[in-house]
């Protein structure tokens, strides 16, 4: 008997198990509408041209791959606290700032829950609907997750009402989950008003907020998506963000991101820091270094910077035309379902509304694959499929069936 046979199977990821079953799909028309990786108007997802001559600079230059110091790349941090904060903000306050490479922006949600496990006695609140893994890293992180509302599905809109009555009524110390820009799954956030409301209110009721910032750039712009942090680290807030670089640089194979931490002051952020440190290092110990570097070198070299906005100004660009397109193409069809309300998402994701019945007849009758919430990538549409997607959306609206 194997010691291990009583192993249980467990469910395939919700995401991940979607491509999986998209792959081996034999359909030439499928479309994967699921998994959230940037696709170009090729469905590749890109090499940046300036990642490639930061790689060829390191090639060259690189002299050693000795390990990195716990925290990580020096140069690394230091631009992407000068990305995050800007760099006024980070000149005047980043030694209140502790600062850590992690692996990815889910190693930064790691490490930065098992801190506050460590730290803190209140649970972790997370929007509802959120990201799937948040649930499983902070939980296992051994937090206790609760969910505050955050979408109404009526009106397809945030329901900032009922976030607001929910967050009143939270214990001092409780820790809340917010996504500085561009919601996954639904594409929407509060507006500067709103989020000027919640910093009030977190503010007074001295709850901790903790950002996922993984798409700076995806949304509005590089400087507006940053803003509701810049405004919570201008306005007396304690506050963990867990930044990735998957999205904005296109590294996803390099997990790369940092997590940063706001203290009251440089002597806490230096006690921060100390048992940050020993959280990271009986995890993965030291931090992987080559997408650090590349990341680095890019925002520290002028012209490579220049050049690197200009690809990410095409990314968000391509996004937000897909997106219009893909509405506008919707509302020609004069159907039963008003769709409007997606042009007022940020980002690669947005809701469709559809529900799992009708994913499930996308997926098997039409080879569209989304998760069963009905959340999509807007960056797998293309001008050529829209028109294929939009049919068969339609088709199982009206309850018609592909014959």
């Amino acid at each position: 008997m194997s010691f291990f046979q009583r192993v249980p199977l467990a469910p395939p990821d919700p995401i991940l198990g979607l491509t999986a079953a998209f792959q081996s799909d034999p359909r030439k028309d499928k479309v994967n509408l699921g998994v959230g990786l940037y696709k170009s108007e090729d469905l590749t997802t890109p090499v940046l041209e300036t990642v490639k001559l930061a790689e060829e600079f390191l090639l060259k230059e690189e002299s050693s791959k000795a390990y990195l110091p716990i925290v990580g790349e020096k140069l690394y941090l230091d631009q992407m606290g000068d990305l995050v904060f800007g760099s006024e903000i980070w000149g005047r306050e980043k030694g209140r700032i502790a600062n850590f490479q992690t692996v990815g922006g889910t190693g930064a949600l790691k490490v930065g829950g098992t801190f506050l496990k460590e730290e803190a006695v209140h649970p972790i609140w997370i929007s509802q609907p959120t990201w799937p893994n948040h649930r499983g890293v902070f939980s296992h992180c051994g937090l206790k997750v609760e969910e505050y509302p955050y979408y109404n599905k009526e009106t397809r809109s945030l329901d900032f009402k009922q976030i607001m009555l929910c967050l009143e009524k939270l214990s001092p110390g409780s820790i809340v989950l917010l996504h500085a820009a561009c919601h996954n799954p639904t594409g929407c956030e509060p507006s500067p008003s709103e989020w000027n409301a919640i910093s009030d209110l977190l503010r007074e009721k001295k709850l901790i907020p903790f950002f996922d910032f993984a798409y700076q750039g995806f949304g509005k712009g590089i400087e507006e998506d940053a803003a509701v942090i810049r405004h919570f680290a201008e306005n007396d807030l304690e506050f963990l963000i867990a930044v990735s670089n998957a999205k904005n640089f296109s590294l996803y194979g390099e997990r790369v991101g940092c997590l940063f931490i706001v203290a009251k002051d440089a002597k806490i952020a230096d006690q921060i820091t100390s048992r940050v440190k020993q959280v990271i290092r009986v995890i993965y110990s030291n931090p992987p270094m080559h997408g650090a570097k590349v990341v680095g070198h890019i925002l520290a070299t002028p012209s490579l910077r220049k050049k690197w906005v200009a690809e990410l100004d095409g990314m968000r660009q391509r996004i937000q035309n897909m997106r219009q397109l893909f509405v506008q193409s919707l509302m020609q069809r004069n159907g039963p379902v008003d769709f409007s309300s997606l042009l007022k998402g940020s980002g690669m994701f947005s809701f469709t509304g559809l529900h799992k019945i009708q994913v499930d007849r996308l997926r098997e009758e039409y080879g569209i694959y989304m998760p069963s919430d009905g959340r999509i990538n807007v960056s797998g549409l293309t001008q050529a499929n829209i028109p294929f997607v939009v049919d068969a959306m339609m088709a199982v609206i009206e309850g018609k069936t592909n014959a």
